[in-house]
């Protein structure tokens, strides 16, 4: 199994306003790369909220939404399943794909750093400042990983920017 964190943030460091907000501020050419790495994944990880605020293109996707509904894990329909993080349930839940993507939210990207399960991270720095808003992480404790930036492309003409990190 390997674990693809995928995420836009903003130069401040945002990946949205508040947990209902659609990622439709990222740039076209961001939209493309998600696409394109989506479609070279088995199956997407995302949090509730995330699941919520983009359902119709979601649907069409093997997808695990984590969410404190279920008590372990439910399947709904032959695309998806809802599971529960706290449980033991969704690492062998995942271990059955080769190629995860995680797509957020914070407490999503944050439940696969925490538990060692971050192979790389493609990161798009969308030159726009928010203020406030969400984190990509956001742990309760101190917290360390360091990765190795393997590549830098600039997307487009504003400067949005895709870094690709690899974890040490």
């Amino acid at each position: 199994m390997r674990c693809v964190a995928i995420a836009a943030t903003t130069i401040d460091g945002k990946i949205a306003l508040d947990q209902g907000h659609f990622s439709d501020w990222t740039s076209k050419e961001d939209k493309d790369f998600l696409h394109e790495m989506l479609d070279k994944s088995d199956v997407v990880v995302v949090g509730n909220n995330t699941y919520k605020t983009a359902i119709e293109p979601l649907s069409k996707r093997n997808c695990i939404v984590f969410t404190a509904s279920v008590a372990t894990s439910e399947r709904k329909n032959d695309l998806l399943i809802y599971c529960n993080p706290a449980s033991s349930d969704c690492l062998p839940l995942m271990e059955k794909y080769e190629r995860v993507a995680i797509l957020g939210g914070t407490q999503t990207y944050t439940y696969f750093l925490e538990n060692d399960l971050l192979d790389e991270i493609y990161l798009t720095i969308e030159p726009i400042v928010f203020g406030r808003g969400l984190n990509l992480f956001e742990t309760k404790e101190p917290f360390e990983t360091r990765f190795k930036l393997e590549s830098t492309k600039q997307l487009n003409e504003t400067g949005s920017l895709l870094l690709h990190y690899l974890k040490r």
